[in-house]
């Protein structure tokens, strides 16, 4: 038995959508679950990336579309790849099947420990989403604290290299500053920085798609020889 798990990106960059489902796929295998296929699908209209509260209102609403419920009836499994888990309370209403957001699989991962973390983006505009986010999920104990890049963030997003350089610098202030003893990089978008940095930096450095795929993993049965 085969599982199709869909990969919803609510940003319009069918690149990221790529590069996510690629991502997704990897850790699958590297999980020995190569009975879970991962298929992608791009939002329909929106940005092309969520960087305001406003953008991120506007890709909640996906939720709702009739091209993305079509696909969704089809799906064992649904990742919703936006930090800020946009239509993921309306989609797990909605279905029977696991549905998971980034996010929220991603604090789930650094809560485990029981010891602080903290959280490095480069999305000013979402700072207040994510601290209700994290009160949300019911993680403020354990949270140190959010770190933002200085630099714009779809001016970072055309700078891979400066976008890890400031991200690594946001990680580094979550852990001697924050006292963070784990840190998520927040945003879908932001997941190929988060690989690049987990083996650059010693302390750990959550990938929230990974995240995802593992809780994802544990969530649909394995299949059965």
């Amino acid at each position: 038995m085969s599982h199709t798990v869909l990969l919803i990106n609510p940003n319009t960059s069918r690149p990221t959508t790529d590069m996510m489902v690629a991502l997704a796929q990897a850790c699958f295998q590297s999980l020995q679950r190569r009975d879970i296929q991962v298929r992608g699908l791009t939002a329909p209209e929106g940005p092309g990336m969520l960087t305001e509260m406003e953008e991120l209102e506007q890709a909640a609403a996906m939720a709702r579309d009739p091209q993305v419920l079509a696909q969704v009836q089809d799906a064992d499994g649904v990742i919703v790849g936006a930090f800020g888990d946009p239509g993921l309370q309306a989609l797990t209403e909605r279905l029977t099947v696991p549905v998971i957001g980034i996010g929220q699989a991603s604090m789930m991962l650094a809560a485990r420990a029981g010891t602080p973390f903290g959280i490095a983006t480069t999305t000013p505009g979402l700072k207040q989403a994510i601290l209700d986010q994290v009160q949300c999920y019911g993680w403020s104990e354990q949270f140190s604290g959010l770190r933002l890049t200085p630099t714009a963030p779809l001016d970072l997003a055309q700078a891979p290299d400066r976008q890890d350089q400031e991200l690594a610098d946001s990680v580094a202030a979550c852990i001697e500053q924050d006292g963070a003893r784990a840190v998520i990089i927040g945003g879908g978008p932001l997941a190929q920085s988060a690989q690049a940095l987990q083996s650059r930096l010693a302390v750990p450095v959550i990938n929230p798609i990974i995240a995802a795929c593992e809780l994802m993993a544990e969530r649909l049965p394995p299949d059965q020889p």
